[in-house]
């Protein structure tokens, strides 16, 4: 979730100061830091989701979904649905 606030009139998103050119100097290196680790936060959390929508891709296909519709359904190609489909066999084995 997202935090919007307003702190001596300074914007904040997430605790992290919104206005780069307001930063101090002897703060850039925390900022850098700060921001990174909410990316890294982030990156581990969409891995997560893809993952699960890869599970849900095997069982709606192994429940008779073809590729089409799941594609249809997920944005995705027939291409991508296969390559899910062909990694998830390749660690099934």
């Amino acid at each position: 979730m997202t935090q919007f606030q307003i702190v001596n009139d300074k914007p904040y998103l997430n605790s992290i100061e919104t206005e780069v050119d307001t930063i101090a100097l002897d703060k850039i290196g925390d900022r850098l830091a700060s921001v990174n680790e909410q990316i890294e936060a982030k990156k581990r959390g969409l891995n997560t989701l893809v993952k699960q929508r890869d599970e849900l891709i095997v069982y709606a296909y192994n429940n008779g979904w073809s590729a089409i519709q799941l594609g249809i359904t997920l944005g995705l190609t027939r291409q991508r649905i296969y390559d899910v489909l062909n990694l998830a066999k390749l660690e099934e084995e």
